[in-house]
């Protein structure tokens, strides 16, 4: 049976019998779907070392990464507008 390394809420690697939803890249601290043309386009050029999994969103915010800005825009808005009036902010990585 195959099995998947993902990365938890806790920075932890666990191994899943499921794939991972979302991938990101473990030195930019970012987070997109899996399917990101500009996660893809940087695999060639030393992206790969980098790249983690994660079982979903909520996982990746609690492992302190942020949507990437490309693949997830209105994520990216949400998170890059910053945590100023709102009820409720999850990502704990701050826009400068």
């Amino acid at each position: 049976m195959k099995t998947y390394k993902l990365l938890a809420a806790d920075g932890t690697t666990v191994i899943s019998k499921t794939p991972g939803t979302l991938g990101g890249n473990a030195k930019a601290k970012i987070y997109g779907r899996l399917d990101c043309s500009a996660a893809n386009g940087a695999l060639s050029k030393g992206y790969a070392e980098h790249r983690v999994f994660f079982a979903d969103e909520e996982n990746a915010i609690q492992a302190g990464y942020r949507p990437c800005g490309r693949c997830m825009s209105s994520r990216y808005k949400d998170w890059k507008s910053g945590p100023d009036g709102k009820e409720s902010y999850p990502w704990k990585q701050l826009p400068k």
